[in-house]
Order: structure tokens, then sequence, then C-alpha cells
């Protein structure tokens, strides 16, 4: 699903502001420190999946859906590199089960 012009920009703000408070923590994150500047940066713990250790990381999703919209970013960070991609999704669907 395309995400919108507005929903491009937020993505853009959400994944700076993760990745500058994630580059400001562990060199080698668990997913518990991961889940704590999420929830730090104001996350709703609903609305996070994971984290999780995969990849050589920690990977987690956030579906930052509302008022009809369809934005969720996955990322991934080992502490010195964080990758998020900015995705859209129906709401009938996790982000999780998005295929992209």
């Amino acid at each position: 699903m395309e995400l919108s012009s507005v929903e491009k920009c937020d993505a853009e703000q959400h994944v700076r502001r993760i990745t500058k408070a994630l580059a400001a923590g562990s060199a080698h994150p668990a997913p518990e420190d991961v889940d704590t500047v999420l929830r730090g940066l104001g996350y709703l713990q609903e609305r996070i999946d994971g984290p999780q250790r995969a990849r050589g990381g920690v990977e987690f999703t956030l579906d930052l859906r509302v008022m009809g919209g369809s934005l969720c970013l996955s990322g991934t960070t080992t502490g010195t590199r964080t990758t998020i991609e900015p995705y859209g999704a129906d709401v009938e669907v996790a982000c999780t089960e998005v295929r992209r």
C-alpha cells in the first residue's frame, strides 16, 4: 500500500528521531534496550512489535496507523547501524503481516 505524501514526511521524521536515539544508546543493544528507547520516545507499547534478536541485530516494527492512515516502520539496529523502512499497511492486517 502506497504512503500518502504526508505519511512519507511523517516517516522521515520518525526515522530520524529513532535513528538518533538508538545511536546514542548501547553499541551492542539488547531487545530490552531498543524497547526502552522506543518507549522513551513516546511510542506506545501496544504499537511496538518486538524488539527481538535477528540477523545480527535487534529488529522491531512500529504500527503508526492513526485515523485511517497506513504508516508502519520496520527497523533493525546493531548499535552502530540502524536501518528503518517505512511502508503502508491496510488497517485490516497487522504491520508485521505485510510482504514488501
